[in-house]
């Protein structure tokens, strides 16, 4: 008996010791990070920040790769499965904790089968509608809305994505009504809003922009709290008279369960160098994101408390899981 408690004892050292040598030995190979989102929109624009510099300091590649589909749920399910070795991160946004209470079937526990990392940034969503609308301010559309309930159509990137919920929102607080209209993502809904087949969307303001600045669509409003730095004359919702209104979406980087703490603690120390770098905090700032890179018990605090956030959004907005 002495003798198998000593090996057990000399195997546990050995564990030990072993578990700050491989986290040093780390990368060996190309890490793979999943974006379980379409391309150009916040999600994707920061997960090639972040690969770009982790690149160039592991010098072996940092692949980003786009899994699209059930709005995040397809993607986020390649992480959770994925060998616990550090090889596969991905990168979710906000709407990730929301998906177990949009979805009948979530084929993972968003809170035990993956580890938090780090928050990446609070990003800044706009309300943005189409010329053809002639509405220049909140207000305008907010009368127009109440005139004509239930004709203006918004789109989405799903139900019970963050488009969706944050329209839902307005909606209730401004005492209004749209037609919800879900897409597969932004890239599939910013077509039929430049078109005017749908007139309003709230969306991410780095994807936005581009169409903003060519006259494509007007950008009313943004949702947060405080106006974003990148567009200091755009106003909140709360000022342009929604009162109450002060909601941001947020990305962050996961891993699957059970990768040693000891890469996460590299990773987490690796991706705020990334994001915390001039260049980086720039790019971020002028797509309307505020850097965040906090420790790992930090984006856990967060996860489980937007988790109860996001489920009584979705569940006094009557979203019924598909």
């Amino acid at each position: 008996m002495k003798q198998l408690t000593r090996r057990t004892l000399i195997a546990g050292i050995g564990a030990t010791v072993l578990a700050p040598a491989r986290a040093q030995e780390f990368p060996n190979k190309p890490i793979r990070l999943i974006v379980p989102y379409p391309p150009a929109g916040a999600s994707d624009i920061t997960a090639r920040l972040i690969a770009e510099k982790l690149s160039k300091k592991y010098g072996t590649q940092v692949v980003v790769d786009n899994k699209a589909g059930a709005n995040g749920v397809i993607g986020t399910e390649l992480i959770a499965r994925a060998a616990p070795d550090g090889y596969t991160i991905g990168l979710v946004a906000s709407s990730h904790v929301g998906n177990p209470y949009s979805y009948k079937r979530v084929p993972f526990d968003t809170l035990n089968d993956l580890l938090p990392v780090t928050q990446t940034a609070n990003v800044q969503l706009g309300l943005a509608v189409h010329p053809k609308l002639n509405v220049n301010t909140v207000r305008e559309l907010v009368a127009l809305l109440k005139a004509q309930p239930g004709k203006v159509d918004f789109a989405s990137t799903g139900p019970g994505g963050n488009p969706h919920l944050f329209a839902e929102v307005f909606m209730q607080l401004s005492e209004s009504k749209m037609n919800h209209v879900p897409y597969k993502g932004s890239s599939a809904a910013h077509p039929d809003l430049l078109s005017g087949e749908v007139q309003v969307m709230f969306d991410a303001v780095a994807a936005l922009a581009p169409h903003v600045k060519a006259g494509r669509i007007k950008l009313l409003a943004v949702c947060g709290d405080k106006r974003a730095a990148l567009l200091p004359d755009v106003p909140t919702l709360d000022e342009a008279g929604v009162k109450g209104y002060g909601m941001y979406s947020w990305g962050g980087i996961i891993t699957p369960a059970k990768v040693p703490r000891a890469l996460i603690d590299k990773l987490n120390r690796d991706i705020g160098e990334a994001l915390r770098s001039p260049d980086v905090r720039e790019r971020l700032t002028q797509l309307g994101a505020e850097v965040v890179a906090g420790t790992p018990e930090q984006f856990d605090a967060l996860l489980r408390s937007e988790t109860l956030r996001y489920a009584k959004l979705i569940k006094d907005a009557g979203i019924v899981p598909e």
